[in-house]
């Protein structure tokens, strides 16, 4: 088994025991987390899409959102615990839910995609894998989105607390999408309290530019 393999096995094990025992993030009832799912949804809707790729879904409380805006979803998690609660949402034959690693998914090999959604995730695979793997992982997103076709990503920021959420490894991660050819579209922060913290979401929607017009043969 290689290193990124026994990674990637550690990690399902690690979420499958917190999904195990129910919402781990309080993603179904924390009011800020609310508050961060209804702007992401303001900021994506006014128009449909066809093919969305979700990754780290969860329990699929976001996934219900996007079901409402797209004609197919395809929402993955490492955790099989919450995908099994995610299907028992009976969100229709226009979901699909997939426990996977992003990490190991080809998004190229089932893509493309016209909106990509990354909330609360990056830091995660931070944590887990180097600089360079996530990096491989944000070329590999873009080059899977369709021309025209977004990205929105929202991740919590916090103080020297909680060392993944610090503002300046967030800021970072999202300039990696931008890096890779994403253009920022909109960004923004919402501010609010969870579990007693005070913290930041930063919130992005980022674009891939249309392919440039071909210059007529002369």
């Amino acid at each position: 088994m290689t290193e990124s393999e026994q990674v990637g096995r550690r990690a399902r094990e690690f979420f499958d025991g917190l999904w195990a025992k129910g919402d781990p993030w309080a993603i179904e009832t924390a009011e800020l987390t609310r508050r961060e799912h209804a702007r992401l949804i303001e900021l994506v809707e006014g128009r449909r899409y066809r093919r969305v790729l979700e990754i780290g879904c969860g329990a699929g409380v976001f996934t219900s959102r996007l079901a409402t805006i797209s004609d197919s979803v395809l929402a993955l998690d490492i955790a099989s615990a919450a995908i099994e609660r995610a299907r028992a949402l009976n969100l229709g034959p226009a979901v699909a839910f997939r426990v996977a690693n992003v990490m190991e998914f080809n998004p190229r090999s089932e893509g493309p995609w016209d909106l990509v959604v990354m909330n609360e995730m990056i830091y995660l695979l931070g944590w887990l894998y180097p600089f360079f793997n996530v990096a491989w992982l944000a070329s590999e997103l873009f080059a899977a989105t369709e021309a025209g076709g977004r990205m929105i990503m929202a991740n919590t920021m916090c103080g020297i607390e909680h060392p993944l959420l610090l503002p300046w490894i967030i800021r970072t991660y999202h300039d990696l999408f931008r890096n890779v050819g994403y253009q920022v579209e909109t960004e923004e922060v919402i501010r609010g309290v969870k579990d007693g913290v005070e913290l930041e979401i930063l919130i992005s929607r980022l674009v891939k530019p249309a392919a440039p017009l071909k210059e007529p043969d002369h």
